[in-house]
């Protein structure tokens, strides 16, 4: 059963999903409020902030930019485009695992529920969708990424194939100087998410069902590792997610690690 509640003193509004019947009517009607709705799943709840903000308190500009600029300069026979803007470096770096003040999202629910389901998190996991209409800049590339004054979503230029292939989109962060805000406690994007929780005993049969589908790590990581871990999970020889809670003796794992586009 489709279940919702808002939380008292929250904005952010929470719902289970116990179904893909449930999924598709969420889906459907989330379509019918926004032009622009984007998904992110993730194997721990919250924490919607950046990669480097996990590591970093206060201000990361001047360390996000040293980061930058060694990756021009070490990785200058690696890259297509050394000399590119800044905020298409910093989609790049975040696409092979740099941490930066990007946050992955798709316009993709199914691929959103994949993550979900797919992260090494035990247990319960989450599904995110964010009606991004107000947030969106079509000009974030003719900025300077770290002038930004406020949160904003934006749409990378598709020379990818796994952006291309996971419909990817992101949010880039703003920070006061002294902290990223996470977006469930910011004053007005937490009033345009909702959280979907997926039991962890759903996991399995929606994994199987997404695949039938044709939504898989075969066809959203279009290459050869993705194809072979593919053909792992095919053919019985993968690791399962387990509905188990996480324990206590592990440390939890962190959302990020759910991110689409870094493998």
């Amino acid at each position: 059963m489709l279940r919702a509640q808002q939380l008292r003193g929250a904005s952010v509004i929470k719902q289970t999903i116990d179904t893909m019947g449930e999924f598709f009517a969420m889906c459907h009607s989330a379509d019918l409020f926004s032009g622009n709705m984007l998904y992110r799943g993730q194997g721990t709840e919250g924490s919607l902030i950046p990669g480097i903000a996990r590591f970093r308190n206060g201000d990361t500009a001047d360390l996000e930019k040293k980061m930058l600029k060694q990756l021009r300069l070490q990785g200058a026979s690696m890259i297509r485009s050394p000399d590119a803007p800044e905020l298409e470096l910093m989609v790049l770096a975040q696409h092979y695992g740099m941490r930066t003040r990007l946050l992955d999202w798709t316009s993709n629910p199914l691929a959103a529920l994949w993550f979900a389901c797919t992260s090494r998190a035990e247990g319960d996991v989450f599904l995110y969708s964010l009606d991004a209409d107000e947030f969106y800049d079509a000009d974030v590339y003719k900025e300077d990424p770290f002038k930004h004054k406020r949160t904003i979503v934006f749409q990378p230029r598709l020379d990818n194939h796994r952006i291309l292939a996971q419909s990817g989109w992101f949010t880039l962060h703003f920070n006061t100087g002294k902290k990223f805000t996470p977006l469930e406690k910011h004053a007005v994007m937490s009033s345009k998410l909702t959280e979907f929780r997926v039991a962890g005993d759903k996991r399995r049969d929606m994994i199987d069902t997404l695949s039938r589908m044709g939504v898989n790590r075969k066809s959203l990581f279009p290459d050869v590792e993705g194809l072979c871990s593919h053909l792992n999970f095919q053919h019985g020889v993968h690791e399962r997610p387990t509905p188990k809670r996480i324990l206590r003796s592990r440390p939890p794992v962190e959302a990020d690690e759910a991110r689409p586009l870094a493998n």
